[in-house]
């Protein structure tokens, strides 16, 4: 039995989980996904513009801004959000925002972006 103080008095503390086989365990999903999220962010070289794609991404804390404005905070490219941003998707299983272009649109970018260079 634990005991602690209250009101000058040591008194009985009750633990709602004395017993190991009580305590509530962390879903492994979740935990999967936060190790995998502190992971990208670790191994990111600007940390501070990996977490306004993932807040693009996934919506939380999202304010709004363009890929455009965010890759000018951070003095990038809007190409470089955008890929990050399709990276994050395509590791945690997210789909594209209204932020983003759907992969579809992606493909007939990338397929008149090497037209171009084919031609010229």
């Amino acid at each position: 039995m634990k005991y602690g103080w209250e009101n000058g008095a040591r008194v009985p503390v009750r633990d709602d989980f004395d017993d190991e086989d009580e305590r509530p365990s962390t879903d492994p999903a979740a935990l999967v996904m936060a190790r995998r999220l502190v992971g990208f962010m670790l191994a990111d070289n600007n940390p501070a513009l990996g977490i306004e794609c993932m807040a693009l991404v996934t919506g939380i804390g999202y304010t709004g801004s363009s890929m455009t404005e965010i890759a000018n905070k951070h003095f990038t490219t809007r190409a470089a959000v955008s890929q990050r941003c399709v990276e994050l998707c395509d590791a945690f299983g997210i789909n594209p925002t209204r932020a983003m272009r759907m992969e579809k649109s992606r493909e007939k970018c990338r397929a008149a972006r090497v037209r171009s260079l084919v031609s010229a």
